[in-house]
């Protein structure tokens, strides 16, 4: 072995494990994985992996918990901070891990400093599945030249197991919905990010879930439709986030609703024009974001 292979076997590390098999069962429904719920069930097992403690003189090994509670207390800004991501993004992968059976999500009323606390959040992995979906638990079977691993089957469209609904003070509604996916299907979700990649160039993770999430909560054509109305005005994904929450907003669902919604804004610009004696040029145009939307 050469001398940085031993090296690195003689480091001893801390923290997270992330079993590789997770890359190839949660995914987004594009098949990619999902990184954001993979780090986010990798701190989950982290905290829930006892420690092990050794009595140096009888050599007895006990187990201790790293925690004080029976589950873990930790909430949707807590698990961005360790990361780095976003409060949304650790929302919709924990809707995803939930749906997956993999975590169990908890809502309590409690009490700590002579103060009760609405809504505290408590985390819970499921071990059974977990197993399920982790490398070192798969069905090996010895075939001629070469063997091969056969996946235990697992739905993604299985009922939700929170234990109570989310925190109603949580304001981001995600209804994220989990679905095996048709092969008719995975290329319509190809398809909408290879006309972002065509038209606003590379597609990094983060972009990649919010437009799928976008496809979830409205539609493929919606989507599309708001990204070819941020090109028209030479902006980026964000704009067309804009318009998409706008749509959302004024209940707009399809593109007939859309085109309905842009004739009304028109007619209504022209009638104000029409009553300042002049034709502001403003009245035509496509306002930023941080204006109010056509639609």
């Amino acid at each position: 072995m050469s001398n940085v292979v031993t090296e690195i076997g003689g480091l001893n590390f801390k923290g997270n494990v992330v079993d590789h098999e997770w890359f190839n069962y949660i995914t987004f429904s594009n098949g990619k994985p999902h990184i954001v719920a993979i780090m986010v069930l990798s701190e989950i097992v982290y905290w829930y992996r006892p420690t092990v403690i050794r009595d140096e003189i009888d050599g007895k090994v006990t187990y201790k918990k790293k925690f004080k509670a029976d589950k873990l207390q930790k909430n949707y800004q807590q698990l961005a901070d360790t990361f780095g991501f976003t409060k949304l993004q650790v929302k919709r992968a924990c809707d995803l891990l939930t749906d997956m059976l993999l975590v169990k999500i908890e809502f309590r009323t409690i009490s700590a400093d002579g103060k009760i606390l609405n809504n505290v959040m408590f985390v819970e992995p499921v071990p059974t599945e977990i197993r399920k979906i982790s490398s070192m638990y798969q069905e090996i079977k010895e075939d001629p030249g070469y063997l091969e691993v056969n996946r235990v089957v697992t739905s993604k469209s299985r009922p939700s197991s929170l234990t109570s609904k989310e925190s109603p003070n949580f304001k981001v509604k995600t209804n994220t919905e989990i679905t095996t996916k048709s092969t008719t299907e995975n290329v319509s979700s190809s398809s909408i990010f290879s006309f972002y990649e065509n038209n606003f160039g590379i597609l990094n993770s983060f972009i990649a879930e919010s437009i799928s999430q976008w496809v979830n909560d409205t539609s493929e054509e919606l989507v599309q439709a708001a990204m070819e109305r941020a090109l028209k005005q030479q902006k980026k994904w964000n704009y067309a986030e804009g318009i998409l929450k706008q749509w959302v907003n004024k209940n707009i669902r399809t593109l007939a609703d859309v085109n309905a919604a842009e004739i009304e804004f028109k007619n209504k610009g022209k009638k104000g024009a029409k009553r300042n004696g002049n034709t502001n040029e403003k009245a035509g145009r496509i306002p930023g974001i941080e204006g109010e939307l056509p639609f």
